[in-house]
């Protein structure tokens, strides 16, 4: 079996796993300072090592509501084509390996994750959705159905 490791969080009440190759780090956010007239789906910007990241609300991908950004929210450090982003997590478990054959591509998300999710594989005999966090910084709007 082929292995890969993946940082497993939750997200708008869902466990979801994210290549640790796309992870440069898990962050507690200070503050933020929001931008005014963007996408819904911008939190704010925050200043991390003397840079200045996107703060993305991914919760609001699946739900349509906007999440406050309160200092010491966590969030996932990504960079997606050369910039970095913070991505908007509930909660951070652990870095595990998943085998690739564990991915199951007949097995769906609900409908609202369909853009976000590459795969579903099993890790401790619990569904985890396998995310592509180059959507989720793609300026794509909510679907709430």
């Amino acid at each position: 079996m082929t292995y890969t490791l993946y940082l497993i969080a939750d997200l708008a009440g869902s466990r979801v796993a994210i290549e640790s190759s796309q992870v440069e780090s898990v962050v507690h956010v200070p503050d933020t300072v929001p931008v005014p007239k963007c996408d819904p789906s911008i939190a704010g910007i925050f200043a991390l090592r003397s840079r200045v990241l996107t703060l993305i609300d991914t919760q609001f991908y699946i739900t349509g509501v906007q999440q406050t950004a309160h200092n010491g929210t966590l969030a996932v450090v990504t960079e997606i084509a050369g910039h970095q982003y913070g991505l908007l997590v509930d909660k951070v478990h652990d870095v595990v390996p998943i085998a690739v054959e564990q991915a199951d591509s007949n097995i769906r998300p609900p409908a609202v994750w369909n853009r976000y999710v590459d795969h579903i594989a099993t890790h401790e005999g619990e569904l985890v959705m396998i995310l592509n966090t180059d959507t989720l910084v793609s300026g794509q709007t909510a679907l709430v159905t």
